[in-house]
């Protein structure tokens, strides 16, 4: 990961974070129902790009020259897609590493540093949602202290089955 730089994602990074997450919605086709279509990468360009530029919105790109690492993103929850008029609640919108840095720890640093910027923005815990049947991500949440705490029910937008995960954050200030 030495080789990788670190840097807050902007508007204009849209195009090219669309593509890593386009490439970990198409894995989806290995649990989801036959005939099931992954979203169309524009919709998530367009969309990235509306959010990341709002001031609420918080996401840390990792990069090597032109190619994209991965990323992860966070918002306040009464912001996300499912409010919840919780301040204190951050929702964690995404967390995308290209298929190529699977296994090299960067998945695992990118949610520290999100964890960490939730806690220093003031939020005590976080949530998530993820595919019921992504069982290598629910495996790697667990491992980093998500716990289960609904689901699963149907996401019409996704056409696939979600559970959602909470985990309380650190107290910045006794770290």
């Amino acid at each position: 990961m030495d080789e990788l730089e670190f840097r807050d994602a902007t508007p204009a990074d849209a195009p090219r974070l669309a593509v890593v997450m386009a490439e970990g919605f198409d894995g989806y086709r290995t649990f989801a129902p036959p005939g099931w279509q992954p979203p169309a990468v524009d919709d998530f360009r367009e969309a990235m790009a509306k959010r990341l530029g709002q001031p609420t919105v918080w996401c840390l790109l990792a990069e090597r020259g032109p190619d994209v690492a991965g990323y992860v993103a966070l918002l306040p929850a009464a912001d996300s897609r499912r409010p919840v008029p919780d301040p204190q609640l951050a929702h964690l919108w995404m967390l995308f590493v290209s298929a190529a840095r699977w296994g090299t720890g960067l998945a695992a640093a990118l949610h520290a540093a999100a964890c960490e910027a939730a806690a220093a923005r003031g939020f005590t815990a976080m949530r998530l949602f993820t595919p019921t049947e992504q069982a290598r991500a629910r495996r790697f949440y667990e491992r980093e202290g998500w716990e289960l705490t609904e689901g699963p029910h149907d996401e019409e937008d996704l056409g696939l089955s979600v559970v959602e995960y909470r985990r309380t954050l650190p107290d910045p200030e006794r770290g």
